[in-house]
């Protein structure tokens, strides 16, 4: 069987903060724009269901992607990134956000993030309220304090491995086998 898809990926290249981000996006869907976020360490096919959902489609032009340095985004193309510390500061990753809805021509869209892009949605609707029709935070807080195991940095540590695996234990035990395994596998 062949079945060709109507989500399409493409590259934009933005400058934010004095830093050139070639960014990919996943798109589908006509109406209203919804740009979504994924979570720490993921990329854009978190939404692999809405950008599919026909329902939703109908009324929706779903756009999702990737961070820079997560999934297809690349890290700046105009500084040496590597020879300093990775540092996504609320005020940053809002420019971000912002100068990508203007570079993809979305008047007044729907934002949706997911834990920490959940957590952005609360500072786009307190820094940006007239940029946004609406946000939409998906398991997001106020204030999260972050966390850091000692025991990640051990050589015999997978990094995916660990994220996956702790992935997988936060996931509902209901949830259907194949979203669950496919979660997983993004996450590795």
């Amino acid at each position: 069987m062949v079945k060709h898809h109507d989500v399409i990926g493409r590259y934009v290249t933005i400058e934010v903060d004095d830093c050139e981000y070639k960014v990919f996006y996943l798109q589908n869907g006509k109406g209203i724009p919804l740009i979504c976020q994924h979570t720490a360490g993921c990329h854009n096919h978190q939404w692999r269901g809405l950008l599919e959902d026909e329902e939703i489609l109908k009324n929706y032009n779903v756009i999702a992607y990737d961070l820079p340095r997560h999934g297809k985004s690349d890290p700046p193309h105009n500084k040496e990134w590597w020879k300093e510390e990775y540092k996504l500061t609320a005020e940053h990753y809002c420019n971000f956000i912002v100068k990508l809805c203007a570079a993809l021509d979305l008047d007044n869209p729907i934002f949706m993030g997911s834990s920490f892009g959940g957590n952005i949605a609360l500072q786009l609707a307190l820094r940006h309220p007239n940029k946004f029709k609406a946000v939409i935070p998906v398991e997001a807080a106020d204030y999260a304090p972050g966390f850091y195991l000692d025991w990640w940095r051990h050589p015999h540590a997978n990094a995916a491995q660990v994220c996956a695996s702790g992935v997988w234990d936060l996931m509902a035990p209901q949830s259907p086998d194949m979203d669950r395994w496919l979660t997983w596998h993004y996450y590795s």
